[in-house]
């Protein structure tokens, strides 16, 4: 294997949509900066971002241009896992998010047998309502992926979760603003608390910065719609592993306030220990470091667009029969049924776009059409989008997409929090932020 070469000062890549970083990692591959296998993801996000794109051929993950176009936000992890080069995939959730509780899990990813698309041997809940499972030994080339979940937890946490009752879900998704003011403050206080970074040639629209690395990893055809910019670990953490003083911002907020005689860290003791376990297995290995800004603060869209009933309309039609047992026998059966529930509903509502008097033939029927005529009310006869919809109904599971609007005090807790534990992780090799 030939010698991997090192950067300068470590890149940072930001994009809007997640999916969009996939380049850039090919890039550190392909320019011999990442190893083009067991690389270790660290992840902090709202959503776990690994579902599989339903339709995506396991052989046309190597046809970067297919690759692309397939994936979106949501599912652009599993396809680096299958392709060999990510190895470990550790996912930092907020406290509010509830789709993979805390552990640590192997599976395998690989391509099945009877299709030829790229599925999973994952029994969680996460993949079987989304119809990724397959047994293991109908998965052909299978990688096997490590997946860590970990939950931060800030000291000071004030216990806040998800909000579940529609009404005040409602009230939130009308502060139409508010996730993106949460998104640009934690990202300048970020920016504000020291970590360095170096903004060169960087234009209105966000064209990669130049790298003062004394090396040549791309040229000017590659880059796409990103900023990238250098970045580095000291700078980033200025007291590396002290506590409880490790950041300055702290020590300042406690001169500013006579009010504050006891500093509290941002992490438990308890959870740094078991923090610098995990990360001392990583010390020799490569990192991606990813951060994705919703884990501050995140709203599930499809609260935003419909209201309360129309939701609960769409939960109660798109409803998800967990399976009978964990055996490969019930989980088949359950990913058959719900192939079957998603495949017949995605056909009616998309016949009903074309055919607005349709009657559909459904066992549902009467609360299909009590769905459609409200929406129709509320968007008019012609303006519902019926793909939306039914891709607002498949995230209508045991656990819907999270949807926590952070107060200021909770936002600045865990960017405290994130700090603090970025400074006991080892130097990633890349760090990649989508805002």
């Amino acid at each position: 294997m030939a010698k991997l070469r090192k950067y300068g000062t470590i890149p940072l890549y930001i994009v809007e949509d997640h999916n969009e970083v996939v380049p850039f990692i090919h890039r550190a591959i392909g320019g011999r900066y990442l190893p083009i296998s067991d690389i270790i993801f660290v992840h902090f996000d709202s959503h776990p971002d690994l579902l599989i794109p339903a339709e995506l051929k396991a052989d046309d993950i190597f046809n970067k241009d297919i690759l692309y176009e397939s994936q979106s936000i949501e599912n652009w992890i599993l396809p680096m896992v299958y392709a060999g080069h990510i190895s470990d995939v550790v996912w930092f959730k907020p406290p509010w998010c509830e789709q993979i509780t805390d552990k640590t899990i192997q599976f395998d990813v690989g391509k099945c047998s009877s299709s030829g698309y790229l599925r999973t041997s994952c029994k969680e809940s996460y993949f079987v309502s989304e119809t990724l499972y397959r047994p293991v030994e109908k998965l052909l080339n299978r990688k096997t992926l490590t997946l860590t979940v970990i939950t931060v937890q800030p000291t000071n946490w004030s216990g806040s979760h998800p909000l579940k009752n529609s009404e005040m879900c409602q009230q939130n998704c009308e502060l139409t603003n508010q996730r993106e003011k949460n998104a640009r403050q934690s990202e300048e206080k970020i920016k504000s608390r020291g970590d360095g970074l170096k903004t060169t040639d960087v234009s209105s629209q966000g064209l990669i910065c130049k790298q003062d690395t004394g090396s040549n990893c791309g040229n000017n055809e590659d880059i796409i719609t990103s900023d990238e910019c250098n970045a580095t670990h000291e700078s980033l953490c200025p007291r590396k592993k002290q506590r409880p003083n490790t950041c300055e911002h702290t020590e300042s907020r406690q001169s500013d306030s006579s009010l504050e005689s006891v500093h509290v860290p941002p992490l438990s003791d308890k959870f740094i220990s078991k923090l610098e376990n995990l990360f001392e297995k990583f010390k020799d290995c490569h990192i991606v470091l990813d951060i994705d800004l919703d884990f501050f603060s995140t709203k599930n869209p499809f609260r935003e667009m419909y209201s309360p009933r129309q939701f609960q309309l769409l939960q109660d039609l798109y409803v998800y029969n967990k399976p009978a047992d964990d055996s490969d026998e019930a989980i088949t059966m359950c990913v058959e049924g719900r192939e079957e529930q998603l495949s017949q509903l995605k056909q009616i509502l998309m016949s009903m776009g074309d055919n607005p008097g349709m009657i559909p033939k459904h066992e549902r029927c009467e609360l299909i059409l009590k769905l459609v005529g409200d929406l129709r009310q509320t968007f008019g006869e012609d303006g519902v989008d019926f793909r939306l919809l039914h891709d607002a109904g498949c995230t209508c599971d045991d656990t819907e997409l999270p949807h926590h609007v952070s107060s200021q005090e909770q936002i600045t807790l865990l960017v405290d929090a994130v700090q603090e534990l970025l400074c006991r992780m080892h130097k990633p090799t890349i760090i990649t932020m989508a805002r």
